[in-house]
C-alpha cells in the first residue's frame, strides 16, 4: 500500500526515485507511439507494397493506445478517425469495449468519438451501443465475434479503395477479410504467427485476448474443418501447416511474429498513468518502488516460461532499481521492433 509521507520536504531518496519513475514513463510512451505510427503507415499503406513486416498488427489495441496518446500526439486523431470511416467493419466492436476497460475515463470518451465516426461516416451501426455508453456487452454479441455490420456502402473514398492485406503484418485483417471478425480470424493468425510449435487454449486466449472459451471453440471447429491441426496426449494443443499457408496466401517464408501488442500497449499506458499520478503525490521512496513492482507484476509480455521468470524476478519484493530498469527497457525495446 502506499505510503504517504508528511506534508514536509520530500528527501533525496524520493525525489530521485520520482525523477527515475518519470523518465522510464517518457521512454515508455516514446516507444508506444513510435510503435504506433509506424504500425499506422502500414495500415494506410497502398496495395501492392509486398514488404516483408516483423510482427503482425493487432488492429484493436492499436486503435485503443492511439487513443490513449492523442494528448501527447494529436495528429494521431485524423489518421485514426480517417481510417475508421473507411474500414470500421473489420474491428471487433465487442473485443474494443473489452480491452477499453483497461485504460482511463478519457479515452472512453474518444471512442465514442471514434463510433461516432464509425456510425456516421461508415455507416457501421454496430458501434451505436459504444455512443451511448458504459461497457455493457450488447445483447447478441459474444467474445467468438462480432455480428456483421448493417450498412449501406456509401463509405469515403481514399486515394485506394482496399487495404494492402497482402502485407504480413496485416494478416488478422486479412483472415477478417476472408472469415469474419471473431475469434477464430484471429485465433488463426496467432497461430501461424507461431509457425510449427503447437499452442494451448490458453496461449492463444492470452495472445489474442479473447476469452478461453471462446478460443477453444473457435479451434475446435476450425480442427473439424482440417484449417488447422490437433493433438490431445493429455493436453489439447493445436497448430497450423506454416507451408500450406504461405503458399496460399503468398506470405514471406518465415510469417511476421506475433509480438503481444494488446498487452504491450495496455501495461505502457497503465505504467505512464501510474507515473503521472505518482508526480501528484508525495510518497517515500519505498511506496514508490513498491508501486512499480505491483504494476508490472499484472503485465504478461509472453507466455515464454523463461522469459516470464525473468520478468517476475526483476519486480520481486526487494529487487533493485537497477532491475526494474533493465526489465522495462526490454519492453520499450520489443515495442521498438515495429519501426
Amino acid at each position: 500500500m502506499d505510503t504517504e509521507t508528511p506534508a514536509l520536504e520530500h528527501t533525496a531518496p524520493c525525489i530521485e526515485a520520482q525523477r527515475a519513475v518519470a523518465t522510464m514513463s517518457d521512454t515508455l510512451a516514446c516507444a508506444a507511439r513510435d510503435a504506433a505510427i509506424s504500425q499506422w503507415i502500414v495500415m494506410h499503406a497502398p496495395p501492392g507494397n509486398t514488404a516483408g513486416d516483423a510482427t503482425i498488427i493487432d488492429p484493436e489495441a492499436l486503435l485503443l493506445v492511439s487513443l490513449w496518446l492523442l494528448p501527447r500526439e494529436p495528429a494521431l486523431w485524423p489518421t485514426v478517425h480517417d481510417w475508421v470511416a473507411r474500414w470500421s467493419d473489420l474491428l471487433s466492436v465487442q473485443r474494443t469495449r473489452n480491452i477499453a476497460r483497461a485504460y482511463s475515463d478519457a479515452v472512453q470518451g474518444e471512442l465514442r468519438a471514434v463510433a461516432v465516426t464509425a456510425h456516421e461516416r461508415g455507416k457501421d451501426f454496430r458501434w451505436s451501443p459504444v455512443i451511448k455508453g458504459g461497457h455493457a456487452r450488447s445483447r447478441g454479441n459474444s467474445d467468438e465475434g462480432d455480428a456483421a455490420p448493417v450498412r449501406n456502402d456509401t463509405r469515403p473514398p481514399l486515394p485506394f479503395d482496399r487495404l494492402a492485406v497482402e502485407r504480413d503484418a496485416l494478416l488478422v485483417l486479412r483472415f477478417r477479410m476472408a472469415f469474419g471478425v471473431g475469434a477464430r480470424a484471429d485465433a488463426l493468425a496467432s497461430l501461424l504467427a507461431r509457425g510449427t510449435a503447437w499452442s494451448t487454449v490458453t496461449e492463444i486466449a492470452l495472445a489474442t485476448g479473447y476469452t478461453p472459451s471462446a478460443i477453444r471453440r473457435a479451434l475446435d471447429r476450425m480442427a473439424e474443418a482440417d484449417i488447422v491441426l490437433m493433438v490431445d496426449d493429455g493436453m489439447t494443443r493445436y497448430r497450423c501447416d506454416p507451408m500450406r499457408w504461405t503458399a496460399l496466401l503468398g506470405l514471406q517464408c518465415t510469417v511476421a511474429s506475433w509480438r503481444y501488442f494488446l498487452q504491450h500497449f495496455t501495461f505502457v499506458a497503465s505504467f505512464v498513468d501510474w507515473a503521472e499520478s505518482v508526480s501528484r503525490r508525495k510518497l517515500t521512496s519505498f511506496a514508490i518502488m513498491d508501486g512499480l513492482r505491483t504494476v508490472a507484476r499484472t503485465f504478461r509480455p509472453t507466455d515464454d516460461r523463461d522469459a516470464l521468470r525473468v520478468w517476475d524476478a526483476a519486480f520481486r519484493d526487494g529487487s533493485t532499481w537497477d532491475e526494474m530498469e533493465a526489465a522495462l527497457l526490454g519492453v520499450a525495446t520489443s515495442l521498438s521492433t515495429f519501426r
